[in-house]
């Protein structure tokens, strides 16, 4: 009768979840599950390539590619150096207690998932001295994401370089110069960024970190409902049940940091796999429910700190990117023939706040503590909108009419923007017009205004 039950339950973790919030099941065996739902729920900690999209389709438009504008965040790295410590020192313990508890039949782990926990060990490679620096897989994404685009515009990306084509800024963090330097080799062949001259950073950085030189950004408090959500019933089932699946239970209950814990080693496992399907330890702690409930966690952050939670702060959000924006629109108006072929930045996540001006992600209900259940077809998944080296591109093919098509790709997938077509094809006029209060601008008054 109990291999029957076990059956039953370990079944549901085949089912599809994508009609509504799952049903918590006490015995999802993460790593007998061939789709791994969980995988897909790392936030902005996720891998680029299940959340990329798989094919450019450059024949978009009739009128002849001519130049392109990126920017994107760096690909997967270490982990930040104030997170070592207790992932270094703290997991062990948690790893050890689990065992523990799984020996003297108090969880129910099934033994493949055990087999994970009990062989998991923490990298000694990952030091302080590489903290926060881009990582082999991270490498790869940046590599392989150039490859597609000059195999997509290969008369607009030649694969020689010269300094009269292409431009090169990062931000004054090692994981972004590796990230263009991979993105080079890309493009140039293994050892082309060497060749490559970067732009100088400036200081303030307000092209790529503008958002840490604005005080009335930086002084909001954005977190609430975030916070308050860790507070609310649901996620504190969660709690319950990830505890009473690992074998914590009655006043020994896992606590808030150590959820964090064990899914942030679940995400950085993930990431670091090259092929993006091993199962990562941690990541049995969760079921299918249990991770969808520590998803919108996250999302709930980063909806209201570079989303659209925030609609009375919404013009300073999108004055942020002022220098952004008006650098994209410039570039694509520009007719001078002595125009770079590819403008690339890359920098961090929160260059997202350039895409609150398409309106693309703005499809829900405002995301807050109190519907969670109201949300599980929402549009808003940093999973899929902010994995590492999430990148714009907007492609300009130059028309004999003069108004020229422009391209938008987000994460190389078409991005839906209203009065544009299906296929991210927007006429020029139509994006100089919508955003054309940033070309002429000083934005070092708008940056950081509700004007």
């Amino acid at each position: 009768m109990l291999s029957i039950l076990r059956l039953f339950v370990l079944s549901l973790a085949f089912i599809s979840t994508q009609g509504g919030v799952s049903v918590h099941n006490p015995f999802y065996c993460y790593s007998e599950d061939p789709v791994r739902t969980w995988t897909g729920l790392g936030g902005i900690n996720s891998p680029y390539e299940p959340n990329r999209g798989q094919f450019i389709n450059a024949n978009v438009s009739t009128c002849n590619p001519s130049k392109i504008w990126m920017s994107g965040r760096h690909g997967s790295r270490f982990p930040f150096e104030g997170d070592l410590p207790n992932l270094r020192s703290e997991l062990p313990v948690l790893q050890r207690q689990i065992l523990t508890n799984y020996n003297e039949g108090r969880t129910s782990l099934c033994a493949s998932d055990f087999d994970l926990i009990r062989n998991w060990q923490f990298n000694p490679d990952i030091t302080e001295e590489n903290a926060e620096h881009l990582s082999p897989s991270g490498w790869n994404e940046m590599k392989e994401m150039a490859q597609r685009f000059q195999a997509a515009f290969p008369t607009v990306l030649p694969s020689t370089y010269s300094p009269n084509d292409y431009f090169f800024q990062n931000s004054n963090f090692e994981r972004t110069r590796s990230s263009l330097n991979a993105f080079a080799d890309g493009l140039f062949g293994d050892g082309g960024h060497e060749q490559v001259q970067f732009e100088d950073i400036p200081e303030p950085d307000l092209h790529l970190r503008p958002f840490n030189h604005c005080p009335l950004y930086t002084d909001l408090n954005l977190a609430v409902e975030q916070d308050a959500f860790v507070e609310g019933p649901e996620y504190q089932e969660m709690v319950m049940q990830v505890s009473a699946k690992l074998g914590f239970h009655n006043s020994n209950v896992l606590r808030h940091s150590d959820i964090v814990l064990l899914a942030l080693q679940c995400k950085y496992d993930q990431m670091w796999n090259l092929n993006y399907t091993s199962p990562s330890p941690f990541c049995a702690s969760f079921s299918v429910a249990n991770g969808q409930v520590v998803e919108y966690y996250q999302d709930l952050y980063w909806y209201h700190i570079i989303g659209y939670g925030q609609p009375e702060h919404r013009r300073l959000f999108e004055n942020v990117m002022c220098f952004t924006l008006q650098d994209m629109l410039r570039f694509v108006r520009s007719n001078d023939a002595r125009d770079h072929k590819l403008r690339i930045f890359n920098g961090h996540v929160r260059q997202f706040l350039m895409f609150l001006h398409f309106d693309a992600f703005d499809g829900d209900n405002v995301l807050t503590r109190h519907n969670f259940a109201q949300q599980s077809q929402r549009v808003w998944r940093s999973t899929e909108l902010l994995p590492m080296a999430m990148n714009i591109a907007v492609v300009r093919y130059d028309c004999d009419d003069g108004d020229n098509d422009l391209l938008f790709l987000f994460n190389e997938k078409p991005l839906q923007i209203r009065g544009c077509d299906s296929n991210g094809v927007c006429k020029q006029s139509f994006i100089l017009e919508r955003l054309g209060r940033y070309l002429d601008v000083n934005c070092l008054e708008v940056f950081c205004t509700y004007d």
